[in-house]
């Protein structure tokens, strides 16, 4: 829909562009009248300066495909393969389409064009299994999580097949336990430092997280009878999981306030029990990254910090485009509490200027001693919604070396979103994003 409305735009503005055309060519000539005076001479008008904004970066190789049906084809996420390529997990039909996996880079295991549909999956269960979380691989294998109308589940990838490793679970795969009428919103998965596998399926307000060994046993001494959940009766919303050097989990999201939410994030020790050291009784909540709502997102744990991306807006139910930011925080570890020396009182918030919806999440360092980030670029419906990477220091301040205040648009995207930012082992940045009802991955040489 609104590749169409753009076309339309242009096309109105093609059309008024070639009329003003017209115009001052009539006008240089006299109006098109018989009068043989000719009037002082035209001088050509000043180009305009450049939109500093519009600094943009190009990948070094693209990889861009297309499914079938109205839904087009959509990436739920990539990780790094064991031989050096790049593993890519999606739907065809929208994310929750047949899912697939392509292999791009390294050994093609997987078919033509490194493209294979998990049938072991679709034709087993009901056929709108959306894929929504992958781990890392290791051993020559990784985990994906897939949910449907019907089933919630997670499915052990073999590398060296590109198909679901029969030999794990039940054929392939263990279903998530889910108890009670309930609508499960989004599953995260996450290795731990034990080669298990936390499993956080999360339903309105809720938190339902879960271990399974390697070899695909729940784990009943995880949290409380093998079932960790949000403590202090918080209605809590997740969007992420990060395990820190000694095995403790934090997880991030937002809790429920009066018509909106609030910034926060939940920290459990490795058995899967509240860090009560960690804000009040393992929940610190963040007022001051919100400007009404907001949500914690991606995290990136280092030694003493984590380094979170936060959405903020001004209210749940605004259509004001205008009223979205990005922001990145930093936070203590051990407390919770903002770090005071990261950008302003412990956190960077920009806006660029286009009065729209600007985000950023999936940090990492950038080999420079600060982070770069993937997010995108809202501009206005009919300038499109760019890709977009974000340099920032590592004390929170915008890279000034890099673009604009540290951004730049990633060229040839127009209607993005970010679904995955990771660095290859030759120092390459890859990107991965779904652009229009495409998917795209992307390679910059740096």
């Amino acid at each position: 829909m609104m590749k169409n409305t753009r076309a339309r735009g242009r096309s109105r503005l093609l059309w008024a562009s070639l009329g003003m055309t017209m115009i001052a060519c009539l006008s240089a000539c006299g109006g098109g009248g018989g009068g043989s005076a000719q009037g002082a001479p035209s001088t050509s008008p000043a180009q305009p300066a450049a939109d500093p904004r519009e600094t943009s970066v190009t990948p070094s190789s693209t990889v861009r495909w297309q499914g079938g049906g109205f839904d087009g084809i959509g990436l739920a996420g990539i990780t790094l393969a064991s031989d050096g390529g790049v593993w890519a997990l999606g739907g065809e039909g929208g994310l929750v389409g047949r899912p697939f996996l392509r292999k791009i880079g390294g050994a093609n295991t997987c078919g033509t064009d490194g493209q294979r549909f998990l049938t072991e999956l679709s034709a087993r269960f009901e056929r709108r299994q959306q894929p929504v979380s992958l781990t890392t691989a290791r051993g020559g294998q990784f985990y994906a999580a897939f949910m449907g109308p019907g089933a919630v589940y997670v499915a052990r990838i073999d590398e060296a097949t590109c198909a679901v490793d029969a030999s794990f679970g039940d054929k392939g795969v263990i279903g998530i336990p889910i108890t009670g009428l309930v609508t499960v919103t989004n599953v995260v998965l996450q290795r731990d430092n034990a080669d298990g596998i936390l499993v956080a399926a999360i339903i309105p307000g809720q938190l339902l997280l879960r271990r399974f060994t390697g070899s695909g046993v729940w784990d009943s001494q995880f949290g409380t009878n093998g079932l960790a959940t949000n403590p202090n009766a918080d209605s809590f919303w997740v969007s992420s999981l990060a395990v820190a050097r000694n095995g403790d989990i934090l997880v991030s999201g937002a809790v429920s306030v009066p018509v909106a939410f609030q910034p926060a994030l939940l920290k459990l020790n490795s058995k899967g029990l509240p860090v009560s050291a960690f804000g009040s009784g393992g929940v610190q909540r963040y007022p001051s990254l919100s400007i009404g709502t907001g949500n914690t997102g991606t995290l990136l744990i280092e030694d003493d910090r984590v380094i979170a991306s936060v959405a903020t807006g001004s209210s749940v139910s605004s259509q004001d485009f205008t009223s979205n930011d990005s922001q990145v925080a930093a936070i203590d570890l051990q407390t919770g509490q903002l770090k005071a020396d990261f950008g302003t009182a412990g956190s960077l918030i920009w806006d660029w200027g286009y009065n729209n919806t600007e985000a950023t999440a999936w940090w990492m360092p950038n080999g420079r001693g600060g982070y770069i980030g993937c997010g995108h670029v809202l501009k206005s419906l009919l300038l499109g919604q760019s890709a977009s990477l974000v340099d920032i220091t590592a004390n929170g301040k915008p890279d000034t070396t890099v673009g604009y205040q540290g951004r730049r648009l990633i060229a040839g995207t127009n209607s993005a979103t970010c679904a995955g930012l990771l660095r290859m082992p030759d120092g390459r940045l890859v990107v991965a994003a779904n652009d229009g009802g495409q998917a795209v991955v992307m390679f910059f040489d740096r």
